[in-house]
Protein backbone atom coordinates (compact mmCIF):
# COMPACT_ATOMS: atom_id res chain seq x y z
CA UNK A 1 0.00 0.00 0.00
CA UNK A 2 1.20 3.59 -0.74
CA UNK A 3 1.47 6.04 1.87
CA UNK A 4 2.59 10.23 1.75
CA UNK A 5 4.50 11.70 4.48
CA UNK A 6 4.50 15.29 4.29
CA UNK A 7 7.58 17.27 4.67
CA UNK A 8 6.99 21.05 3.79
CA UNK A 9 3.55 23.17 3.37
CA UNK A 10 3.08 26.89 3.00
CA UNK A 11 1.26 28.97 5.46
CA UNK A 12 -2.05 30.01 4.77
CA UNK A 13 -1.81 33.92 4.87
CA UNK A 14 1.60 33.24 1.67
CA UNK A 15 -1.75 32.84 -0.67
CA UNK A 16 -3.99 35.43 0.56
CA UNK A 17 -3.19 37.72 3.10
CA UNK A 18 -5.47 38.43 6.14
CA UNK A 19 -4.97 42.55 4.88
CA UNK A 20 -6.65 41.11 1.18
CA UNK A 21 -9.41 39.05 3.07
CA UNK A 22 -10.29 42.03 5.37
CA UNK A 23 -10.55 44.65 2.52
CA UNK A 24 -13.00 41.93 0.61
CA UNK A 25 -14.96 41.86 3.64
CA UNK A 26 -14.91 45.37 4.31
CA UNK A 27 -13.86 44.87 7.67
CA UNK A 28 -11.99 47.76 9.07
CA UNK A 29 -11.20 46.82 12.34
CA UNK A 30 -8.20 44.14 14.20
CA UNK A 31 -10.22 42.15 16.45
CA UNK A 32 -11.27 39.39 14.00
CA UNK A 33 -7.66 39.02 12.56
CA UNK A 34 -7.10 35.67 14.00
CA UNK A 35 -10.46 34.10 13.15
CA UNK A 36 -10.51 35.70 9.39
CA UNK A 37 -6.70 34.01 9.45
CA UNK A 38 -8.31 30.66 10.69
CA UNK A 39 -11.17 31.20 8.52
CA UNK A 40 -8.58 31.45 4.68
CA UNK A 41 -6.75 28.52 6.10
CA UNK A 42 -10.26 26.69 6.23
CA UNK A 43 -11.31 27.99 2.89
CA UNK A 44 -8.13 26.98 1.50
CA UNK A 45 -8.48 23.43 2.12
CA UNK A 46 -11.83 23.46 1.41
CA UNK A 47 -10.74 24.29 -2.01
CA UNK A 48 -7.98 22.02 -2.03
CA UNK A 49 -10.26 19.06 -1.52
CA UNK A 50 -12.88 20.09 -3.31
CA UNK A 51 -10.21 20.80 -6.99
CA UNK A 52 -8.02 17.82 -5.56
CA UNK A 53 -5.37 20.14 -6.37
CA UNK A 54 -2.66 21.93 -4.53
CA UNK A 55 -2.09 25.09 -5.15
CA UNK A 56 1.25 27.04 -3.26
CA UNK A 57 4.10 24.40 -3.22
CA UNK A 58 3.76 21.62 -1.21
CA UNK A 59 6.64 18.28 -1.07
CA UNK A 60 5.85 15.26 -0.31
CA UNK A 61 7.36 11.58 0.49
CA UNK A 62 5.44 9.20 -1.32
CA UNK A 63 6.40 5.29 -0.10
CA UNK A 64 6.09 2.00 -1.87
CA UNK A 65 6.57 -1.76 -0.07
CA UNK A 66 6.78 -2.74 -4.05
CA UNK A 67 7.22 -1.01 -7.91
CA UNK A 68 3.41 -2.60 -8.12
CA UNK A 69 1.94 -0.51 -5.71
CA UNK A 70 -1.03 1.82 -6.84
CA UNK A 71 -2.00 4.89 -5.30
CA UNK A 72 -4.38 6.67 -8.09
CA UNK A 73 -4.71 6.67 -12.10
CA UNK A 74 -4.95 9.17 -14.64
CA UNK A 75 -7.79 7.40 -16.68
CA UNK A 76 -11.20 5.69 -15.71
CA UNK A 77 -10.10 2.69 -18.64
CA UNK A 78 -6.44 2.30 -17.54
CA UNK A 79 -5.08 -0.60 -16.98
CA UNK A 80 -4.19 -1.99 -13.78
CA UNK A 81 -2.33 -5.67 -15.16
CA UNK A 82 1.09 -6.83 -14.95
CA UNK A 83 1.91 -6.63 -17.89
CA UNK A 84 -0.24 -4.92 -20.49
CA UNK A 85 1.57 -6.23 -23.87
CA UNK A 86 0.94 -9.39 -23.19
CA UNK A 87 -2.62 -9.45 -21.50
CA UNK A 88 -1.13 -11.76 -18.48
CA UNK A 89 -3.53 -12.07 -15.60
CA UNK A 90 -1.34 -11.06 -12.72
CA UNK A 91 -2.19 -7.92 -11.52
CA UNK A 92 -0.70 -4.89 -9.87
CA UNK A 93 0.72 -1.68 -10.88
CA UNK A 94 -0.32 0.97 -13.31
CA UNK A 95 0.48 0.63 -16.80
CA UNK A 96 -0.39 3.20 -19.92
CA UNK A 97 -2.59 1.60 -21.98
CA UNK A 98 -1.28 3.72 -25.01
CA UNK A 99 2.18 3.33 -24.36
CA UNK A 100 2.22 -0.18 -22.22
CA UNK A 101 4.86 1.56 -19.96
CA UNK A 102 4.32 1.15 -16.02
CA UNK A 103 3.72 4.44 -14.80
CA UNK A 104 3.60 5.80 -10.77
CA UNK A 105 1.18 8.68 -10.50
CA UNK A 106 1.05 11.07 -7.73
CA UNK A 107 -1.73 12.20 -6.31
CA UNK A 108 -2.07 15.99 -6.23
CA UNK A 109 -1.37 18.30 -9.82
CA UNK A 110 0.00 20.52 -10.78
CA UNK A 111 3.28 18.15 -10.16
CA UNK A 112 6.63 20.98 -10.42
CA UNK A 113 9.42 18.64 -9.91
CA UNK A 114 10.44 14.94 -8.62
CA UNK A 115 13.57 15.39 -5.83
CA UNK A 116 14.28 11.65 -6.19
CA UNK A 117 13.41 7.86 -6.26
CA UNK A 118 15.03 5.88 -3.66
CA UNK A 119 14.74 1.95 -2.81
CA UNK A 120 16.37 -0.44 -0.20
CA UNK A 121 18.31 -2.85 -2.27
CA UNK A 122 18.50 -6.69 -1.86
CA UNK A 123 21.21 -6.17 0.75
CA UNK A 124 18.80 -3.35 2.31
CA UNK A 125 21.15 -0.35 1.68
CA UNK A 126 19.32 2.86 0.52
CA UNK A 127 20.11 3.44 -3.31
CA UNK A 128 19.00 6.49 -5.54
CA UNK A 129 17.89 5.48 -9.35
CA UNK A 130 19.23 7.61 -11.60
CA UNK A 131 17.04 9.56 -13.17
CA UNK A 132 17.81 8.70 -16.74
CA UNK A 133 15.64 5.65 -15.55
CA UNK A 134 12.24 7.65 -15.95
CA UNK A 135 10.69 10.26 -18.04
CA UNK A 136 9.01 12.94 -15.88
CA UNK A 137 5.49 13.67 -16.85
CA UNK A 138 4.42 17.54 -15.43
CA UNK A 139 0.77 18.76 -16.37
CA UNK A 140 -1.91 21.09 -15.17
CA UNK A 141 -4.87 19.23 -16.03
CA UNK A 142 -4.51 15.83 -14.74
CA UNK A 143 -2.17 13.92 -12.09
CA UNK A 144 1.74 14.09 -12.93
CA UNK A 145 3.29 10.88 -13.26
CA UNK A 146 7.09 8.90 -13.45
CA UNK A 147 6.67 6.91 -16.59
CA UNK A 148 9.47 3.68 -16.38
CA UNK A 149 11.32 3.90 -20.01
CA UNK A 150 10.67 1.46 -22.29
CA UNK A 151 13.70 -1.40 -21.54
CA UNK A 152 14.55 -0.63 -18.29
CA UNK A 153 13.61 -3.01 -15.46
CA UNK A 154 12.88 -1.88 -12.08
CA UNK A 155 15.39 -2.95 -8.85
CA UNK A 156 14.96 -5.73 -6.97
CA UNK A 157 13.98 -4.72 -3.53
CA UNK A 158 14.85 -6.14 0.27
CA UNK A 159 11.36 -6.89 1.73
CA UNK A 160 9.89 -4.11 3.64
CA UNK A 161 7.16 -2.27 3.85
CA UNK A 162 8.96 1.28 2.85
CA UNK A 163 11.25 -0.41 0.33
CA UNK A 164 10.87 2.74 -2.21
CA UNK A 165 10.56 6.41 -1.71
CA UNK A 166 9.58 9.13 -4.36
CA UNK A 167 10.15 12.84 -3.06
CA UNK A 168 7.94 15.09 -4.96
CA UNK A 169 7.03 18.95 -5.38
CA UNK A 170 3.60 19.74 -6.41
CA UNK A 171 1.62 23.11 -6.17
CA UNK A 172 1.63 26.01 -8.99
CA UNK A 173 4.74 27.67 -7.30
CA UNK A 174 5.95 29.72 -4.58
CA UNK A 175 4.04 32.62 -4.82
CA UNK A 176 0.79 34.03 -4.89
CA UNK A 177 1.06 35.28 -8.32
CA UNK A 178 1.51 31.79 -9.13
CA UNK A 179 -1.87 30.50 -8.17
CA UNK A 180 -5.12 31.32 -11.31
CA UNK A 181 -6.78 34.89 -10.06
CA UNK A 182 -9.97 32.34 -9.82
CA UNK A 183 -8.69 30.07 -7.73
CA UNK A 184 -7.85 32.91 -5.13
CA UNK A 185 -11.18 34.54 -6.36
CA UNK A 186 -13.10 31.64 -4.82
CA UNK A 187 -11.17 31.06 -1.28
CA UNK A 188 -12.39 34.36 -1.17
CA UNK A 189 -15.64 33.69 -1.56
CA UNK A 190 -15.77 30.42 0.97
CA UNK A 191 -14.29 33.15 3.46
CA UNK A 192 -16.99 35.63 3.41
CA UNK A 193 -19.49 32.56 3.51
CA UNK A 194 -17.91 31.15 6.99
CA UNK A 195 -17.48 34.99 8.29
CA UNK A 196 -21.24 36.36 7.02
CA UNK A 197 -22.46 31.92 8.95
CA UNK A 198 -21.14 31.73 12.10
CA UNK A 199 -22.88 27.76 11.56
CA UNK A 200 -23.02 24.58 10.21
CA UNK A 201 -24.61 24.99 6.41
CA UNK A 202 -26.57 21.98 4.08
CA UNK A 203 -24.66 23.70 1.04
CA UNK A 204 -21.06 22.02 0.25
CA UNK A 205 -19.66 25.58 -1.15
CA UNK A 206 -20.81 29.17 -2.10
CA UNK A 207 -22.41 28.54 -5.65
CA UNK A 208 -20.40 31.11 -6.81
CA UNK A 209 -17.12 29.80 -5.74
CA UNK A 210 -18.03 26.38 -6.77
CA UNK A 211 -18.76 27.39 -10.45
CA UNK A 212 -15.65 28.67 -10.68
CA UNK A 213 -13.70 25.96 -8.72
CA UNK A 214 -15.08 23.55 -11.21
CA UNK A 215 -13.24 24.04 -14.02
CA UNK A 216 -9.53 22.98 -11.75
CA UNK A 217 -11.36 20.32 -10.42
CA UNK A 218 -9.88 17.02 -10.55
CA UNK A 219 -11.70 13.63 -10.66
CA UNK A 220 -10.34 10.90 -7.78
CA UNK A 221 -11.36 7.23 -7.98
Amino acid sequence: MIRLNLESSPTATDLISTATAKEFLRVTHSNDDTLIASMIAGAIEVAQNFTNRKFLEYEYKLVMATWDDVYVSNSYSGNLYRDVATSLSSYGGYYSRWTGLQQIQFPYPPLISVTHVKYYDTSDSETTWNSSNYNVGKFMNQKGFIEIKDGVSTPSLYKRDDAIEIQFKCGYGTSSSDVPDAIKQAILLIVGKMYELREDSVSRLPKASEYILEPYRIKTY
